[in-house]
């Protein structure tokens, strides 16, 4: 998998007009959730066996309800590579699983189900467009709120210290984020274990712990709060 910047296309796959997004949002939950259905209860992350090592590609033996935080570590199947929206095969499936240190805090970051959705963003430092989209994100915060009861995570990936913003953790803070933020591992194992192929990328899993939409490119925070309202309706 390789990642360069020619102008737009090293970090941006696809472009969508906002109100599209939030129709095939929409459209991806109710596929996700049978119509209003009871969604299917899959096996937490918590049980599953982590698949690689944060540190050095070997597998682990333990799972992320035990695992110590640390160095980044990813557990469960790994989904695969991201080439649509719609018709995605990773929907319905039960997501990885991600255990680390919060890069901005220090704290432990679980990033696993515990019965609400979870929406995990997917931000490379030197990507312009996910600097358009981080600023855009934390200027509106300042006078609005994303619908509480979805857990918000954040995964920095593609690091490479000779391009811009490095590290991110830095050009995070200066930006005021406000949610974890787990840093990928050297050989990239949270970004082959979710399919990301391009970012901004974004992956939202419903209270059932079931993948339910998959999307790159830019969405704005009008739209990631409607997704948020959405993922609440129709995703649990």
């Amino acid at each position: 998998m390789t990642f360069d910047d020619d102008g737009a296309e090293r970090c941006l796959a696809l472009s969508f007009v906002r109100r599209a997004v939030i129709g095939l949002c929409a459209l991806a939950l109710v596929a996700a959730c049978g119509g209003g259905e009871t969604a299917t209860t899959t096996s937490a992350p918590s049980a599953a066996v982590a698949t690689t090592s944060a540190t050095d590609g070997a597998v682990a033996t333990t799972s992320a309800a035990d695992a110590t935080p640390g160095p980044t570590e990813v557990f469960g199947t790994a989904l695969p590579k991201f080439e649509q929206l719609e018709d995605d095969p990773a929907v319905g499936r039960t997501p990885p699983a991600v255990v680390g240190t919060d890069l901005l805090t220090g704290e432990a970051v679980r990033i696993t189900n515990q019965g609400r959705p979870i929406v995990i963003a997917f931000y490379a430092h030197w990507c312009p467009h996910c600097q358009d989209e981080v600023a855009a994100l934390t200027e509106w915060l300042e006078t609005n709120e994303l619908p509480a009861g979805v857990d918000f995570y954040t995964v920095s990936v593609l690091e490479d210290p000779t391009r811009g913003n490095h590290p991110p953790e830095e050009w995070l803070a200066e930006e005021g984020w406000q949610y974890p933020v787990v840093a990928d591992t050297p050989a990239w194992s949270v970004v082959d274990a979710f399919g990301l192929q391009s970012v901004p990328y974004l992956v939202a899993v419903n209270a059932s712990n079931e993948v339910v939409l998959r999307f790159a490119g830019n969405i704005g925070p009008d739209d990631l709060a409607a997704f948020f309202t959405a993922l609440l309706d129709g995703g649990t």
